[in-house]
């Protein structure tokens, strides 16, 4: 009997010393939180948002689909006052204290209106200060807050925590610490679109954490892949909008080497690899309901997106539209979609010179020309231009209509003439950044007024002219430019002897709208 009761101490020693590092090994791993916000209604004042509470559900299901967050582990709001976010906060705080540990982390997303520091939830309005002092006290290794509100950037500038400026290189393992995110800065608007139908911010940082972000191709998203991401495509998308340029913000404190994973497409469900090569603008959208998964600029290689199984309608922008095709994600599978056509067609799109769309520019401004007779060397006047960036033909993405009114008053004879100048013209444009220069071969028809001549009557004359153009233009800010151009070519203008080829030249300054 006290043989067997020693056999059974022995092997329950064993079962401790074997169980034991396994238990130990199960509590280290890190599990994450998620309270996700969205709030449509702002102030009386303010105008009802369309996507924040659309926005706020994206990103749930972004963080259970690839961020490894459960739903028992995720609490959502969607539409709320300050009360009922206070009391969330509060139920969360005591939920985190009994449940989480120091390797834990907490993603805290909000999307609502929001001014001078505050939130603005239904007719209330709650500090951001308050959100930030939540996650500092979460007692929880790591927490990560992002704000989608208009001048969310307040929220970074709060005590404690570090600037950090784009571009932006991290260590963290074995984290400790706190980031916060803003969709724009502390004196920009959040902006939404009714293509994506949500705000540009949460789009692009959801589309990032789908795998668009993984610039290592290790089937990982990092923190640091995210924000340049979401910040990259935020600025793209919103340089020419009406609300103005849109800069996220960044700001943390943490501690440790390694890197922040925030999602691992390599482990969802359904996986769609677009497999070209080339760069290209894509859509994925869901083929039974329409709505858009993804709108992504896709760089060089192949790139994957974790998506829910189903059915889905792929579009590459082509040289002429968008090319198309359909395909099914199996459940727990990979579709790869790639060819000729669509590998064809990203190739044609990245050797365009002038992008994807079109654009008109209206131009306005003082201009200088050479005169066509004797006694009249130059006249001043006004130019307007009406320019439209899109391809025309090969090789040809710019085309023209100028229209110019000038005048001057003969040195010799006193005399005066007015030129009335119409002309068309078209060439190929190049960008580089915020500069487009261009170049155009021009032909059209001028017309001369001549009066107060001594002794003699009004004259009238019509002549063709033909023109070597070429411009450089500044983008200042959101649609306003400013275009330097300069042409040289010449007038058939008329002689008592018959008619001549005389030399023109002329420039212009002047201030672009983008319509």
């Amino acid at each position: 009997m006290s043989r067997a009761v020693g056999l059974g101490v022995r092997v329950f020693a064993v079962l401790l010393t074997v169980l034991g590092p396994l238990r130990s090994t199960a509590e280290e791993v890190p599990r994450r939180w998620a309270l996700v916000v969205g709030e449509n209604q702002g102030l009386a004042n303010e105008e009802r948002l369309r996507f924040a509470e659309t926005d706020a559900q994206r990103m749930r299901e972004v963080l259970q689909e690839v961020g490894t967050v459960s739903p028992e582990r995720t609490m959502t709001l969607l539409g709320t006052d300050a009360a009922k976010l206070r009391e969330a906060l509060a139920l969360f705080r005591a939920r985190l204290a009994v449940e989480a540990s120091p390797r834990d982390w907490l993603l805290l997303y909000v999307s609502s209106h929001a001014g001078d520091g505050s939130l603005h939830l239904r007719g209330t309005e709650l500090p951001m200060r308050e959100l930030v002092d939540f996650l500092k006290g979460a007692p929880v290794g790591v927490g990560l807050l992002i704000l989608d509100s208009c001048r969310s950037g307040v929220a970074t500038r709060l005590k404690g925590l570090k600037p950090v400026a784009a571009p932006i290189t991290m260590e963290a393992s074995d984290l400790e610490g706190r980031v916060v995110i803003s969709a724009s800065g502390a004196d920009e608007y959040a902006q939404e679109s009714d293509a994506l139908q949500g705000s540009f911010f949460t789009h692009h940082l959801a589309v990032g954490l789908r795998g668009a972000a993984d610039a290592s191709r290790d089937g990982r998203v990092t923190l640091e892949e995210a924000y340049r991401y979401a910040y990259a495509r935020t600025l793209e998308s919103t340089l020419v909008s009406p609300g103005g340029m849109q800069r996220p913000t960044f700001r943390m404190d943490l501690s440790g080497r390694g890197e922040l994973i925030l999602s691992e497409p390599q482990r969802a469900r359904g996986r769609l690899t677009l497999d070209v090569k080339a760069p290209g603008r894509w859509l994925v959208m869901a083929s039974e309901s329409g709505a858009l998964v993804a709108e992504l600029e896709k760089g060089e290689g192949p790139t994957t997106l974790a998506v829910a199984p189903g059915a889905y309608r792929l579009l590459l922008r082509a040289e002429d539209g968008y090319l198309e095709r359909s395909v099914r994600v199996p459940l727990d599978g990979t579709v790869s979609v790639g060819g000729e056509p669509l590998e064809q067609a990203a190739r044609m799109r990245l050797a365009r010179k002038g992008g994807a769309g079109s654009a008109l520019l209206v131009a306005v401004g003082p201009s200088l020309t050479s005169g066509i007779v004797s006694g009249l060397s130059s006249l001043a006047g006004l130019d307007v231009r009406l320019v439209r960036e899109g391809r025309l033909f090969s090789g040809v993405d710019t085309s023209g209509l100028g229209l110019a009114v000038r005048r001057g008053t003969g040195s010799r004879v006193s005399f005066q003439q007015t030129e009335l100048e119409l002309r068309l013209g078209a060439g190929p444009h190049w960008k580089l950044g915020a500069w487009t220069f261009s170049g155009a071969l021009e032909a059209g028809a001028l017309a001369v007024f001549q009066s107060r001549i001594p002794d003699e009557d009004a004259r009238f004359g019509l002549e063709p002219l033909g023109l070597v153009t070429g411009g450089v233009r500044l983008d200042v800010r959101s649609r306003l430019s400013m275009l330097l151009s300069a042409s040289a070519g010449g007038v058939m203008a008329k002689r008592d002897s018959g008619t001549a080829l005389v030399p023109r030249a002329s420039a212009s300054l002047m201030v672009g709208y983008a319509l």
